[in-house]
């Protein structure tokens, strides 16, 4: 037979109480932990599908955005030139960063524009650039251009002229253009000749 102490006893009683209180804790606490946890993998889990949303959305634009530059540029280059040149705008991700490629196609061959292309292919291709560019923001409908087209062969100039206003008139914006190529003012609006006289630039309407 074993005899307590009753101060003995009520310190074992005080002590299960206390593990009790801690255990009572211990098990909110991880009832508390894996609600959270729970709602981690929640997160996690739309989390992962509203990246691949966002990925589809991404490469869509991508698409979209490509096709808004190629399309229009290409086209302006074959209205003018007799070469079957296709524009290439090309988005890629490289290093963490998104990045633009720019390349005529011909015959199946890829080519840095600067390289394998006549510079006037090149000027038609700038300034399509600027018109989408532009049609992406439009904003100020205003284009002022010195000598946009200057390397594009004389027996062109005219079909130039007839883009420029083709343009123009579709997107209603102004475009205001300076050049010494004669035939460059064909199909505009209006004509100005600039002459310099003594230390005066005089201005005078021919069209």
């Amino acid at each position: 037979m074993v005899n307590f102490n009753p101060d003995e006893l009520r310190n074992v009683r005080a002590f299960l109480d206390d593990k009790k209180k801690d255990l009572s804790h211990y098990k909110r606490r991880h009832d508390d932990i894996k609600n959270d946890l729970s709602a981690a993998t929640l997160r996690a889990e739309a989390m992962k599908k509203a990246r691949i949303v966002i990925q589809a959305v991404a490469q869509e634009t991508q698409r979209n955005l490509e096709y808004h530059i190629s399309e229009p540029v290409t086209a302006a280059i074959r209205s003018v030139l007799p070469d079957q040149i296709n524009f290439i705008a090309r988005i890629e991700l490289r290093r963490g960063k998104t990045e633009c490629d720019l390349l005529f196609e011909e015959f199946g061959e890829e080519y840095k524009p600067l390289k394998g292309s006549g510079y006037g292919a090149v000027n038609i291709a700038c300034f399509a650039e600027r018109i989408c560019f532009w049609s992406l923001k439009k904003n100020r409908p205003t284009f002022i251009l010195d000598e946009p087209f200057r390397d594009v062969s004389p027996d062109f100039q005219y079909k130039v002229s007839q883009m420029v206003k083709e343009l123009s008139s579709r997107l209603g914006i102004q475009i205001i253009m300076i050049s010494h190529a004669e035939d460059i003012n064909i199909a505009a609006d209006k004509t100005f000749i600039t002459e310099k006289k003594g230390k005066i630039t005089q201005l005078r309407e021919v069209t």
